[in-house]
């Protein structure tokens, strides 16, 4: 029976802005005195690396580390510091969007009783940044988030849902993890053993929910 639902964040509760990835690219572009294409570019490779080196290994650098694989990229040396303080700004200016479905669901959950977390893979947003637009959307309906650049290692590493588990305090089979990477997200949770819920569209997310749920009640 499950008791607790995990989410993923990105492209599972919210969506990216448009606009944001635009004024990160100005602001870089700018800031390391380059074409934005290089710097577009440059940030797809990083981050693309950082991804499948989570896959890969589980660890996940920080957001500062990062940042400083970004400037080693494109040949540039700066305060570390000031570009995330940046990217803070431009996130605060260009928030995630939040379909009015999720919203619905979330509240829903919590009605029928479910114990809610997050659990997400993060780079170049910190995740203590991201935690607090999440409860400022959704209200302290969280009981917990785990992110991949304050913990130091990232899903699918067993390690990263052996802490939601913990911090759940419920068996793992009475957990559900909801994501979009059928590799970080489902294999991962399967792997510690959660359930896990594969999302292929946000639109979709309270169908795939329930059905996750009816699934594992059905005898």
């Amino acid at each position: 029976m499950i008791s607790h639902i995990s989410f993923d964040v990105w492209n599972t509760l919210v969506l990216p802005n448009p606009s944001h990835a635009l004024t990160r690219t100005k602001f870089l572009a700018a800031c390391f005195h380059t074409e934005e294409a290089t710097v577009r570019n440059a940030y797809a490779e990083v981050k693309r690396w950082v991804n499948q080196h989570a896959i890969e290994t589980g660890y996940a650098p920080s957001l500062f580390e990062n940042i400083r694989l970004l400037m080693m990229h494109c040949n540039v040396h700066k305060d570390p510091s000031l570009i995330a303080k940046a990217f803070e700004n431009i996130f605060e200016n260009c928030k995630p969007i939040v379909l009015d479905t999720t919203e619905r669901l979330i509240q829903a959950l919590v009605e029928d009783g479910y114990a809610l977390s997050l659990g997400s893979n993060s780079s170049f947003i910190s995740g203590r940044l991201v935690h607090d637009f999440l409860e400022s959307s959704f209200g302290c309906v969280f009981r917990f988030g785990i992110y991949s650049d304050l913990l130091g290692y990232a899903k699918p590493k067993k390690a990263f849902f052996k802490k939601i588990i913990k911090s759940c305090d419920v068996a793992a089979n009475n957990i559900l993890h909801v994501g979009d990477h059928a590799i970080c997200d489902l294999q991962g949770a399967q792997s510690a053993g959660m359930h896990g819920a594969l999302l292929g569209r946000p639109e979709d997310i309270r169908e795939v929910v329930y059905e996750a749920i009816s699934g594992v009640c059905a005898p």
